[in-house]
């Protein structure tokens, strides 16, 4: 019973005593996991690539996992998609958005509701990550050129235009949510092929069917909480532990295996661990949950009364020196 009562009792009090300490909390250990492995038939639309966007995986390990030559899918050919995935709960209403993921998790009434691919800031102008909400929300908005992009139209010898009608030349789509953080936005795209890759100018760009579906249900105000984690760790309810590992997108110089190691030994986790599984999954950087129990999972106990709040957020990058402007 000791046992069972000590990882709860780290997570509870982890992050009340690091911030008494005056020091960082350590990132949150996660408790769900959702989605797993799908079969659909390929009807010959979209293309693969947006395909994988709409089931929030990546292109490439759709492509490998299917053993697909060239991108070439057949019609009628039956794909297997695994969308396990470990569920960042840094909010229970609002959006998380992971940057090394290029997700979006959207919560609503304290519960998961789906998550949907993004196309965020390219490496020379990245995403900020920090704690911001919804301030605007437009149909058919104009784009109104900021001069950094004039600028770089200029550089690139392109026609440098100001402003951009409501259509389909507009790269901001049909709809728009302004973020609190400076110039970026959550928006459509008519470049549906940019979105799980990192392009924009700092903003969030979304499959234009999957922006209509979300944007009637995000009221102004809606909490937007940005991270920057490649790797996501889990113990479910029933005791069985995933790990999740993404690239990192931005260079940082993120180590895997030390931050791995960090983490399971803040939550005295590794000695539940089957460690030779690890090591594949940190090399793949897939993307995808896969379990890395060590012998019989070891159910959580119940949360005690009185439960403290989630870990504070840690960045593990620096924001960039640079504010983005919206695109």
């Amino acid at each position: 019973m000791k046992r069972l009562w000590s990882l709860s009792i780290v997570i509870i009090f982890l992050g009340l005593a690091t911030a008494a300490a005056g020091v960082p909390a350590p990132p949150p250990l996660y408790h769900q996991v959702a989605g797993g492995e799908e079969e659909c038939e390929y009807t010959g639309k979209p293309p693969i690539t947006i395909l994988a966007a709409e089931k929030g995986v990546k292109a490439t390990v759709v492509i490998r996992q299917n053993r697909i030559k060239g991108q070439r899918i057949k019609k009628g050919q039956v794909l297997k998609i695994n969308t396990m995935h470990i569920v960042p709960t840094e909010v229970d209403n609002g959006f998380v958005i992971n940057l090394p993921e290029l997700l979006l998790y959207h919560f609503a009434c304290g519960a998961y509701q789906r998550r949907y691919t993004l196309a965020i800031g390219k490496p020379s102008w990245p995403t900020p990550t920090g704690t911001y909400k919804i301030i605007d929300k437009r149909t058919n908005p104009v784009w109104n050129v900021p001069p950094s992009i004039q600028e770089e139209m200029e550089d690139q010898g392109l026609e440098v235009v100001e402003k951009v009608p409501p259509g389909p030349k507009n790269p901001l789509g049909k709809y728009f949510m302004l973020t609190s953080a400076e110039g970026v936005g959550i928006h459509a795209t008519n470049r549906p092929w940019s979105v799980g890759s990192f392009v924009s100018h700092g903003c969030l760009r979304m499959l234009p069917q999957d922006i209509s579906q979300l944007f009637p249900q995000v009221p102004v105000g809606t909490p937007v909480k940005i991270i920057y984690r490649p790797i996501k760790l889990a113990v479910t309810p029933e005791g069985r532990i995933y790990l999740e590992v993404h690239p990192d997108i931005y260079g940082t110089g993120f180590k895997p295996m030390e931050y791995l190691n960090n983490l399971v030994q803040q939550y005295q986790l590794t000695e539940r661990i089957d460690w030779p599984k690890v090591s594949p999954i940190l090399k793949a950087k897939e993307g995808i949950a896969q379990e890395i129990t060590k012998g019989p999972p070891v159910p959580l106990p119940s949360a005690p009364a009185g439960e403290a709040p989630s870990p504070r957020e840690v960045r593990l990058s620096p924001l960039q020196d640079k504010k983005p402007t919206v695109e």
